[in-house]
């Protein structure tokens, strides 16, 4: 892992920015973000464009987070990623880097904050391939079914959104819900 460098991370209150600096490539950063206190799991931004060759840092606030492809190598999930990408999981950590080669639709989550919906989507260049179908689009049979709040929050994240924003952050209305195991 390259640290930042001379390049500086800021998240002003609209969004992301884009770090880096002439000895490093351009990098994006999503933070990993738990707070008991509101019941806040989420990734920020939720939703994120990025063009092929693009490498996303996802940044960890907190012990226990972390960032997994939906894929069947992975908790056995449907695979919600474009055909032929290799699945990243970030394992353990304070940090962890992918550069997506592929052009589609990624869908992620955190292992052990995924039934509190803590899920996120990257469109790599055009939306498409098997993350832009319905959660449970294909048949079950051995699949791990998805939670409730995953459910709740991946219908909240859209790709269209996501590819004319750029970024989108985590949905306000839904900040101050409590968590589902209270």
């Amino acid at each position: 892992m390259k640290a930042a460098g001379a390049g500086a991370l800021v998240f002003p209150s609209a969004g992301w920015m884009r770090v880096g600096s002439q000895n490093e490539a351009e990098v994006t950063e999503i933070i990993m973000v738990r707070n008991y206190r509101i019941g806040r799991f989420d990734f920020d931004p939720i939703g994120l464009h990025v063009e092929p060759g693009t490498t996303v840092r996802w940044t960890c606030r907190a012990n226990g987070l972390s960032a997994l492809a939906f894929h069947p190598d992975h908790d056995n999930h449907e695979l919600r990623i474009p055909e032929g990408a290799r699945p990243f999981d970030s394992g353990g950590g304070d940090a962890f880097e992918w550069t997506f080669e592929t052009e589609g639709t990624y869908d992620y989550y955190s292992r052990n904050q995924e039934v509190l919906g803590m899920v996120g989507r990257i469109v790599v260049g055009s939306a498409g391939g098997p993350g832009e179908n319905p959660l449970g689009y294909g048949a079950r049979e051995g699949h791990t079914p998805p939670f409730r709040e995953l459910v709740r929050t991946h219908q909240v994240i859209n790709s269209q959104e996501i590819v004319q924003k750029g970024a989108v952050r985590y949905p306000a209305d839904l900040l101050g819900r409590k968590p589902p195991l209270h």
